[in-house]
């Protein structure tokens, strides 16, 4: 590309230069018909003029139509190296974009592997701490149980105190039979309920 850029300003000098003795040629051409527009030229207006005339135009003509070829062949190599620049411009150009299309697979690959491995890990964090938490729950639950049936025990032998009766008043005596007499008492109050007696 750069040989291309380099030739850029002789290509427009070359053609320049070209379009100037055309130019030229033809000016003088016309000038000698007497014409005042290339339309004007005829093939009668060409054979009016003498040998003398046309021999060193005829020659001007050869030189300038062979610069021409020469100019057009330079041209065409020019453009030929432009053709092979730009192919190889395109490429390159196609390779950059197939390894960015790589490096953007590797970079997606890689955050999709990141957001798996930190989801899966988020993962396991929560069923741990799920299952720490069930474990906890159930040495709570346990102890709770435990401590439960204590409390039920303690009551209920507390509440088995609140029911014990004293009877004051008795004799002192070794043969009066005791449980006749707490019968008797819960008799007189209308209850029946079951008795163990002792002093």
């Amino acid at each position: 590309m750069a040989a291309s850029h380099t030739a850029q300003p002789t290509d427009e000098k070359m053609i320049d230069e070209l379009m100037n003795k055309a130019s030229v040629w033809m000016g003088k051409a016309m000038r000698e018909m007497n014409c005042d527009a290339p339309t004007n030229v005829t093939s009668a207006k060409c054979r009016s003029l003498s040998q003398e005339t046309l021999a060193p135009m005829f020659l001007s003509a050869f030189a300038f139509v062979q610069l021409q070829h020469k100019s057009l062949r330079l041209l065409r190599t020019e453009l030929s190296t432009v053709k092979s620049d730009l192919v190889k411009s395109q490429k390159a150009i196609i390779a950059q974009q197939h390894d960015l299309i790589m490096h953007k697979d590797k970079l997606l690959a890689s955050v999709q592997s990141a957001v798996t491995e930190s989801v899966s890990e988020t993962v396991k964090a929560e069923i741990k701490t799920y299952s720490d938490a069930v474990r906890s729950s159930e040495s709570v639950a346990q102890f709770s149980t435990e401590k439960l049936k204590s409390a039920v025990k303690s009551a209920v032998q507390e509440e088995d105190r609140n029911k014990n009766l004293m009877v004051f008043g008795m004799l002192e005596e070794g043969s009066e039979d005791l449980s006749d007499k707490v019968q008797e008492v819960f008799g007189e109050l209308g209850m029946k309920p079951a008795t163990d007696v002792c002093r």
